[in-house]
């Protein structure tokens, strides 16, 4: 939506991250603990392998080929991969496609315990339920309202 007047920035401190951008490391030949690793390359692999494992890619996930995980193990560990970069603003659009239902609730879990910043797009009425926000915004027609909590 564009702005009607005035003009928007972003502050020095804020670290944006997508989901899609982080997934979109994942579809190599390379290990999936190799492509994470190459990723954030100051992390040692056995931090790595813990934040993985947080999202529930267990030892038989992180050594396959980044390219044969399925949409959703590639969402989480984008997800994982964002947590590792110390991601401030967190921009979500529609997180839960592709997800089964555990990893939906991992992801809502993860996402209600996140400290910073978060911008969900979604039509999971489940997971806007699940998730503590502060404000509730809805975009219909060009115009923006606030809903209440």
């Amino acid at each position: 939506v564009p702005l009607d007047e005035g003009h928007a920035a972003l502050g020095s401190g804020v670290l944006v991250g997508e989901v899609d951008q982080a997934r979109a490391l994942f579809h190599g030949e390379e290990s999936l603990l190799d492509a994470f690793c190459a990723a954030v390359p100051d992390t040692e692999p056995a931090e790595v392998r813990t934040l993985l494992a947080k999202f529930g890619l267990k030892a038989d996930h992180v050594l396959r080929p980044a390219a044969t995980l399925s949409p959703g193990e590639r969402t989480r560990a984008g997800l994982a991969l964002l947590q590792g970069r110390g991601v401030n603003l967190l921009v979500l659009d529609e997180p839960t496609n592709h997800l089964d239902l555990p990893a939906i609730e991992q992801l809502e879990t993860a996402l209600d315990a996140y400290q910073g910043t978060l911008l969900l797009v979604t039509h999971d009425r489940r997971m806007l339920d699940a998730v503590h926000v502060t404000r509730r915004l809805e975009v219909a027609e060009g115009k923006v309202t606030e809903l209440p909590l």
